[in-house]
């Protein structure tokens, strides 16, 4: 199994076993470019991926672009409105403690990914803004970095055609075990059926309605 690797991963003893699908999973991103480990945040769908999300932020490959879409994720614009410390140790619950920890110990300098509106809304961007506007400098009990600010730089993500969450056999059933964001059926053949026999559904109803 593949644990994080950064000094501020929680020390909980009694975390729970993870499924054998999300080690398989961070084993098979820790040989996949960054382009990957984007497409699979953008597929995740909430809390329940909180674990899986916590151990790519706390690799040291881990690309800016990757913490910058957890980080507005974690909706910053909340912890501005009631500021408290950091917890030392961040649970997968602290994903904002966790990644501004990171930064500060050296994490996200690496930036190849462009970071897209689907992985920071200008509209969330600029509340963060103007949220931190109502604090005086030197007032908060953590600092955000204006990088995360100005998320800008970086190329166009680009996910090989193998890699492909969606096409790739190694890969879609781990994403559909997890319930991320991937296409119900399967690829390949089965996928064309499935289609298929949807579509025949699809023109079966109409023709009734007709």
């Amino acid at each position: 199994m593949v644990l994080p690797d950064n000094v501020n991963a929680s020390s909980t003893p009694n975390k729970p076993k993870l499924a054998d699908s999300e080690m398989l999973l961070r084993r098979a991103l820790k040989s996949s470019p960054q382009d990957v480990w984007l497409e699979t945040l953008r597929r995740t769908r909430g809390p329940q991926h909180n674990s899986l999300v916590y151990w790519m932020l706390s690799q040291t490959e881990c690309d800016f672009a990757v913490a910058v879409h957890a980080f507005y994720r974690s909706d910053p614009a909340r912890y501005l409105d009631d500021p408290k410390p950091l917890p030392q140790r961040p649970g997968h619950a602290d994903l904002f403690a966790l990644i501004l920890l990171n930064w500060d110990t050296g994490y996200y300098r690496t930036h190849r990914i462009q970071v897209d509106p689907v992985d920071a809304d200008p509209r969330a961007i600029a509340r963060t803004k103007q949220k931190l506007m109502v604090h005086s400098q030197g007032a908060l009990p953590f600092k955000i970095p204006q990088r995360f600010l100005e998320p800008t730089g970086g190329a166009a993500i680009k996910v090989p055609a193998h890699l492909q969450p969606d096409q790739a056999p190694h890969l879609w059933p781990l994403f559909a075990e997890l319930g991320l964001d991937v296409d119900a059926a399967p690829p390949g053949f089965a996928r064309k059926i499935a289609r298929a026999k949807a579509m025949f559904r699809k023109f079966k109803i109409s023709g009734r309605r007709a």
